[in-house]
């Protein structure tokens, strides 16, 4: 089975509108990190509006602007 990763727990929040404990402990420390973050600043400021979470993680497109730039 492949890693579970951030984008896989946006895709499962926007579907059903829940993520469980299991699926917390199979993410890296850092896509953990990242999506709470999501989530509180996705809960404070969209309402908990399903579509406006990110569907990809910030770092990820950090990662792909500093490839485009060399």
């Amino acid at each position: 089975m492949s890693e579970y990763k951030y984008e896989d727990a946006v895709k499962q929040l926007q579907e059903s509108g829940v993520i469980g404990l299991q699926d917390f402990k199979n993410l890296p420390y850092e896509d953990l990190h990242e999506l709470l973050e999501e989530i509180k600043v996705w809960c404070l400021y969209a309402n908990g509006k399903l579509d406006k979470l990110p569907k990809e993680s910030k770092k990820k497109k950090k990662d792909k602007k500093k490839s485009k730039k060399d």
